[in-house]
């Protein structure tokens, strides 16, 4: 796909730092970042995006012209708001305002830079003005949700979702961001079910980080319908996906695949998301992980279940008398050892019990 022509509204302009001011909306932030002062922004994209590569090349070799950063007039005021260059501007920050620069984790790595430089806030950056954000957003969603500087999946998932909330319509939303449509409602519904998650007191920072996780959740049918979630094509935009009455089973399946406080989560990677569909999908196995079984261990309730009690009885003796022929290679070096000795009349004890009490 054509990516979009880039902003041919938007004029250059030399802007001092001083009035540049971070975005409390890019979609590559935390939901919880809205609101928030410039300050901790910074850190945040410091911390996160590694800002300081960036500040160590602006140290070294100037800001080049190239590059210049896209940004909005901020209302009713001279400021500007960088709706795409944070991580540039967040380095920008770091080396010309000092206040910035030690509230970083490493705040003497930025100290040592700043002689280099000769950034003050009155230096002037190459900005491209454009009128509203919304006129630079058919870049911004080709760069960064299928060009070469993608965002993450949360990040992009939030990004098109602010998209529809705004009434865009489907196709137009589709040659923005250059996914396909089916991609794209999955990504639209996912993403509500995780602000759903978070207006019902669950914690989403798993969620933001991995959110990679959830759409694999989100796309096994049985987990899917555990939940109540409807397809993403048939997700009504602006709703809540997950009904009233199925709040505490999307609590249940977040908790066995991100975790909780008091729990790990049940499976190791995106590929026990099927096996844990099948397990959650079934009385026994359900049970078993709200018991606080392991995901293997709720699939072997759930086998039990199913399999002949005779057949299960002679798999069971089966693998128990393998298990003894084997053990009795190892027996003459370790005749004495007072631990095996006593799992050995353990053992014996355990055969006069199946041999019943007639024997």
């Amino acid at each position: 796909m054509t990516p979009p022509a880039v902003l041919p509204n938007g004029r250059i302009e030399y802007v001092p730092i001083r009035r540049l001011r971070l975005d409390d909306e890019n979609p590559r932030l935390a939901a919880a970042a809205v609101g928030k002062s410039q300050e901790d922004l910074a850190v945040y994209l410091e911390m996160g995006f590694d800002a300081f590569t960036v500040a160590e090349s602006i140290a070294k070799f100037g800001y080049f012209d190239s590059e210049p950063l896209v940004a909005a007039p901020k209302p009713n005021s001279d400021l500007f708001v960088v709706v795409e260059g944070n991580r540039r501007l967040t380095a920008l920050l770091g080396l010309a305002v000092a206040e910035v620069r030690t509230a970083f984790y490493d705040a003497d790595r930025w100290e040592r830079l700043t002689p280099v430089t000769a950034l003050t806030t009155d230096s002037r950056i190459p900005v491209v003005v454009v009128a509203s954000r919304e006129e630079c957003r058919p870049l911004l969603g080709y760069r960064h949700i299928s060009g070469i500087l993608q965002w993450t999946p949360f990040a992009q998932a939030r990004y098109i979702a602010e998209l529809f909330v705004e009434g865009m319509k489907l196709e137009d939303v589709r040659a923005q961001v250059g996914l396909d449509t089916a991609k794209l409602l999955s990504l639209n519904r996912d993403f509500a079910i995780a602000m759903q998650a978070k207006r019902l007191g669950i914690d989403i920072g798993a969620i933001e980080s991995t959110f990679s996780l959830l759409q694999v959740t989100m796309s096994n049918t049985k987990l899917r319908e555990y939940v109540g979630a409807p397809l993403g094509s048939q997700y009504a935009c602006g709703a809540d996906p997950i009904p009233d009455g199925q709040h505490e089973a999307l609590k249940e399946v977040i908790g066995f695949v991100f975790g909780t406080e008091t729990r790990p989560p049940v499976i190791q990677d995106s590929r026990q998301i099927s096996k844990l569909g099948m397990v959650v999908a079934t009385k026994e196995g359900l049970r078993a992980l709200r018991k606080g079984e392991s995901l293997d261990a709720a699939k072997q309730v759930i086998e039990d279940q199913q399999v002949d009690p005779r057949d299960r009885l002679v798999k069971r003796l089966t693998a128990a008398k393998n298990a003894l022929a084997l053990a009795g290679g190892d027996m003459p070096q370790f005749q004495e050892d007072p631990a095996v000795r006593r799992l050995v009349e353990e053992i014996g004890e355990s055969l006069r019990s199946l041999e019943g009490p007639s024997a």
